[in-house]
């Protein structure tokens, strides 16, 4: 069994228009249709706030966090941070 994931428009007459991929042509397949109301294809969404969206600002820090990363945490390891560095 395969799945493919589909948006689409229902017409007013409630119809759908559904275009299958062309390796499945002159083939019988079984649908099993699952739908779920989604937003408007015309209206973007809104961007999140920081009141909604839990993890912006979860994140702080250095945009060289990836290439620096031993130097940073070097420079933020004290003995008061409660972090302990292990030498190799």
């Amino acid at each position: 069994m395969q799945t493919l994931r589909l948006r689409a428009h229902v017409n007013p007459d409630g119809s759908v228009q559904l275009q299958m991929p062309e390796q499945l042509a002159n083939q019988d397949i079984e649908l099993i249709l699952v739908y779920q109301p989604v937003d408007s294809f015309d209206q973007p969404a809104e961007p999140a706030t920081a009141e909604e969206d839990p993890l912006i600002g979860l994140f702080s820090g250095s945009p060289d966090l990836s290439t620096q990363a031993k130097t940073i945490l070097e420079q933020d390891i004290t003995p008061d941070s409660g972090f302990t560095w292990k030498q190799s």
